[in-house]
């Protein structure tokens, strides 16, 4: 029964976790969207750094478990407040909801809504006119042969960063002091991570940031190992900076991942490097328990050097800073060619530098200020 609620859990969580940035990276303009979707993490954190404390003040696990559980019952009302993403129901060719979110958004920015319902009525007679009979996309989509490399490439910079932030996680227990203090500390790095990040990845890039964090972690993973065992702070100081820098690396990759991929395999992207990294985070404990029969440097010196060559090869994937997402499979394979592809529809979030391109040859010019605006 354990098992079986515990499979439930984890499906429900992690689908949610995967879910909420792609749906923040289609309703938010290039401008914003590092920072909506780096700030998301701070409700993780909080939970992160209160969880020790509530453990402390009740240790006995039935009602440890039934405080941390309640909560999500809150997040039933998402059905009834959360719309779906203008992109989304554009290349699914669903207008009629798409038309009555679009004048939601007017509406909600205060624009002239006689003008805003002539310019979208314009807009969406024009796409309902063309082909949305694309097919369904799937993982092997991603290993299509424009795709291939690059889909490798980012799962395999999850897979190591998720296997860095559980090993360093579950390691607390392993470093003197207070388990709880230390557990405690082990989140709470991760509240200036999120702000060193948000601005760090905005006037650098995400590709860039992602790179600095690879590197800088596999950097910290390595110090841990070269540290004299007799001094517990400095191994206590690097095992923190280097979750620090795994922790903003993940954090990189949940906002770096929906925008390198088309928004019909948005949720596919994000969902299968999820669960590559699950198997990182599976093999962790395993791997740490290497150093009982090997050499004690191995569980954090290789992937130390494996993070570093991670962060090398993510420049080999495309740069997202000030670009619009790729909405269609097309589109997808021309951004990953770094080639500048046609976009159906930028973000409806009231920002004022989005831009469409139509291959319609007409004069669009008013549509196009229009929905820009909205």
């Amino acid at each position: 029964m354990f098992l079986i609620l515990r499979f439930l859990m984890a499906f429900g969580v992690t689908s949610l976790y995967v879910n909420s940035p792609v749906i923040l990276a289609e309703i938010t303009s290039k401008e914003y969207r590092s920072i909506y979707c780096f700030a998301f993490k701070n409700g993780f954190t909080l939970g992160y750094v209160l969880m020790p404390l509530i453990a402390w003040l009740i240790p006995d696990w039935f009602w440890l478990q039934l405080i941390f559980t309640l909560p999500w019952l809150s997040l039933l009302c998402a059905f009834w407040i959360l719309p779906e993403t203008p992109r989304w129901l554009l290349t699914h060719g669903k207008f009629d909801e798409l038309e009555r979110l679009l004048l939601l958004a007017a509406k909600k920015n205060g624009k002239d809504m006689k003008q805003a319902r002539i310019e979208i009525s314009d807009f969406i007679s024009y796409h309902s006119q063309k082909d949305h009979s694309e097919k369904v996309a799937t993982i092997l989509d991603l290993l299509s042969p424009k795709m291939r490399k690059n889909t490798i490439n980012i799962f395999f910079c999850w897979f190591i960063n998720s296997y860095i932030y559980y090993a360093l996680s579950w390691n607390t227990n392993d470093l003197a002091g207070d388990p709880y203090w230390n557990f405690f500390i082990s989140g709470a790095v991760e509240l200036p991570e999120v702000f060193v990040f948000i601005f760090l990845c905005r006037y650098i890039g995400n590709r860039l940031g992602l790179v600095i964090a690879n590197v800088l972690s596999g950097i910290c993973l390595i110090g841990m190992v070269c540290a004299p065992s007799d001094m517990v702070r400095l191994t206590i100081v690097l095992a923190m900076s280097g979750k620090f820098f795994c922790s903003g690396a993940f954090d990189t990759e949940y906002v770096y991942t929906p925008e390198i991929f088309p928004t019909v395999l948005r949720n596919v992207a994000l969902g299968s490097s999820s669960t590559v990294a699950r198997i990182g985070a599976l093999i962790a404990p395993f791997i740490h328990q290497l150093a009982d029969v090997t050499y004690p440097w191995v569980p954090m010196a290789i992937p130390g050097g494996l993070s570093i060559l991670s962060g090398l090869l993510v420049l080999l994937l495309p740069e997202t800073k000030g670009k619009i997402l790729p909405d269609t499979l097309e589109e997808g394979e021309k951004f990953f060619a770094k080639q500048e592809p046609v976009h159906h529809l930028s973000s409806v979030d009231g920002t004022k530098k989005q831009e469409i391109e139509l291959k319609k040859p007409v004069d669009m010019e008013g549509l196009n200020k229009e929905v820009t605006k909205l």
